[in-house]
């Protein structure tokens, strides 16, 4: 993959993200686009999958693989809170013959577990928005400094606003949270500016054209001799083939 495509999938990167982020906003009020968002999310990883095997970089796979680690854990550990919840309706709904330390301990730690599997998601995370930050920063040359900011700037504030959200009982900083989510997802997506061709390719491609231009220029000021028909410089008044004056 030449530095063209890899800029042109961080511009693709940065589109999906731009949509992630509209679809965030647009979840408080319909809370589907949230689910839609998680598809474009996942789009986006896609494009720094086929940057990274180009580049083989640890943090940009390490960032992927903690981010997928990351939705597993938050989903399985929904599911276990869902069951243990169930469990303890039925506790009170249909008591059952066991003792009741036994009844009542099952869907306990189930919650529990469910809880433990979610806050362990939100850290993995935190860790994914890190080792993209770090990547960011080791290759800081690579895009326009505009760019790397932001997208640095970005990784802080979905760090942040993944930790913030993990404190939802007290609801302000959940909401302060999903703030900074919303914006570094629209700083993420400052990558849709990315220039897709290469300054230098663009250049030499420039210097090639004038070279070639040149070298028509200099074809069609080529002279003939009129009395032998060799081929003249514009040094000198005479035929250097047969001698003959040059007017």
């Amino acid at each position: 993959m030449s530095s063209v495509s890899i800029k042109k999938e961080f511009h693709d990167f940065g589109k999906h993200i731009e949509k992630v982020a509209f679809l965030t906003v647009i979840s408080l009020a319909i809370g589907i686009t949230g689910f839609i968002a998680m598809i474009f999310l996942f789009i986006a990883f896609g494009c720094l999958k086929r940057i990274n095997s180009t580049l083989n970089d640890l943090r940009l796979q390490g960032f992927r693989s903690s981010y997928i680690r990351s939705i597993i854990s938050k989903i399985g550990g929904v599911i276990v809170l869902i069951v243990g919840g169930i469990n303890l309706a039925l506790f009170f709904i249909n008591p059952t013959p066991l003792p009741m330390y036994v009844s009542l301990s099952i869907p306990i730690i189930l919650l529990l577990s469910g809880i433990v599997l979610i806050y362990l998601g939100i850290a993995a995370e935190m860790k994914a928005w890190k080792n993209l930050r770090i990547f960011f920063e080791n290759n800081f040359k690579m895009f326009p400094t505009a760019i790397s900011n932001k997208a640095i700037k970005g990784c802080d504030k979905l760090r942040t606003g993944s930790l913030l959200i993990s404190f939802w009982f007290l609801v302000i900083p959940a909401i302060i949270g999903f703030i900074y989510q919303i914006q570094g997802y629209f700083m993420l997506a400052k990558f849709e500016n990315l220039p897709i061709i290469d300054t230098v390719e663009t250049t030499e491609l420039a210097e090639d054209s004038y070279k070639t231009q040149e070298i028509l220029i200099s074809q069609e000021n080529v002279n003939y001799c009129p009395n032998c028909g060799a081929k003249l410089s514009e040094l000198g008044r005479y035929c250097a083939l047969c001698g003959s004056e040059i007017r």
